[in-house]
């Protein structure tokens, strides 16, 4: 029982973190970015470089991955997705157009680290020793990596409410029309919520390569439809939400995956189906 119930809150920060930011994302913009999960792999990928050939702390190479990363959503995001909401006349249009370029995205992704990397599985292990907690054996990777994605997740949530960017982001998602009529720069913003958004996932990248050693360039769009299962069953648009979420579906991937390894994602769409059926609009859905 104390295997689980702190297994399963490690996953559960860390899970919340992509959400989190996909959440983010597509609440500023209403782009379902459905290449999230590619740019948690970009993250795993970019710490491998800094951690294999220079040796370097991949909790400190965070401070150039980070940015490289954050610095390509942006790109993206002014590249691809600006045109496409300056042309779609409504939110459907916008939605419709916006989920075939990001599938467009996920395969460019994926195939171009398979042609720059090769398709052989990496790892970032690091900190591998265990320490025991109550009796149950933990790595502190697995420890070091809960604590920063719950660090990571409060500091954006003061960022949210506590500074002027946070109050625009969350203007352009209750009202964009009013905020842009307010002054708020609209485009700025969606830049910024798409630059979050892949920050936050290759943070999450960077965890996920310490602990795993199977990260390859399709690992991608699981995490993807963890973070879209944590969105819906926490309520779009909550923050709150997708941190409760994500704990949620942390302790039933960690539980499924002590009993039957191959049914984790069946089980997590199976729980998700069962409890729609009762609450349509999520924990926190309005």
């Amino acid at each position: 029982m104390i295997d689980v119930i702190i297994g399963g809150a490690i996953l559960g920060a860390i899970f919340s973190l992509i959400a989190v930011g996909l959440n983010l994302q597509y609440g500023v913009t209403r782009i379902l970015n459905v290449a999230h999960g590619e740019f948690l792999m970009l993250g795993a990928y970019v710490t491998n470089i800094f951690f294999s050939y220079y040796g370097l702390n991949p909790l400190i190479s965070l401070v150039m991955s980070g940015p490289v990363v954050f610095i390509l959503g942006i790109l993206i995001q002014a590249l691809i997705f600006r045109k496409i909401v300056s042309i779609s006349k409504s939110a459907e249009e916008l939605e419709f157009r916006s989920l075939l370029a990001c599938f467009g995205l996920l395969f460019v992704i994926q195939n171009m680290v398979r042609a720059v990397f090769g398709a052989m599985p990496i790892s970032n292990t690091y900190l591998t020793e265990a320490i025991f907690i109550f009796g149950e054996r933990f790595q502190i990777n697995m420890i070091a990596s809960a604590i920063m994605s719950v660090a990571i997740s409060i500091v954006l949530y003061l960022l949210l409410c506590s500074t002027k960017i946070g109050l625009a982001l969350r203007a352009v998602v209750e009202e964009p029309i009013g905020a842009q009529l307010v002054g708020v720069n609209v485009q700025k913003i969606h830049s910024l919520s798409f630059g979050l958004s892949v920050l936050l996932a290759a943070i999450a990248g960077t965890m996920v390569s310490m602990i795993y050693t199977n990260i390859n360039p399709y690992i991608g769009p699981q995490y993807t439809f963890i973070a879209l299962a944590i969105i819906v069953l926490g309520g779009l648009g909550s923050f709150i939400g997708s941190l409760a979420g994500g704990f949620i579906i942390g302790y039933i991937y960690y539980l499924t995956l002590k009993i039957e390894p191959l049914m984790v994602m069946a089980i997590i769409y199976l729980f998700l189906i069962v409890f729609l059926i009762s609450r349509p609009r999520g924990l926190f859905g309005r």
